[in-house]
């Protein structure tokens, strides 16, 4: 774009069709983010009706699953640095070393 009589009056279509491509694009933007503000609004609602009891359990069970597969994974770390054989189905517990 240059500066001066002719060429702005020459820019201009160019300026206002930029301008309203920016528009729509804001428009856009600001409805996707009031979408995802009433989803997040609805799910915090659904959070705060459940009983706080149920979500200690929840992070509990959470807990103790996370601790059963660190536990399995070192198992099997010390499995396979043993170069034993898996028995019983593939337990890791029951291990023999040939």
């Amino acid at each position: 774009m240059n500066i001066g009589a002719n060429n702005l009056e020459e820019d201009m279509p160019a300026i206002k069709a930029m301008l309203e491509r920016l528009v729509k694009e804001s428009e856009e933007k600001e409805a996707h983010i009031k979408l995802r503000e009433e989803k997040i609004a609805r799910l915090t609602r659904k959070l705060e009706k459940r009983p706080t009891q149920s979500l200690t359990k929840s992070s509990e069970s959470v807990d103790e699953e996370r601790a059963s597969i660190q536990s399995k994974a070192s198992d099997e770390e010390v499995h396979s640095k043993n170069g034993g054989k898996l028995m019983n189905g593939g337990s890791p517990s029951l291990i023999t070393i040939e």
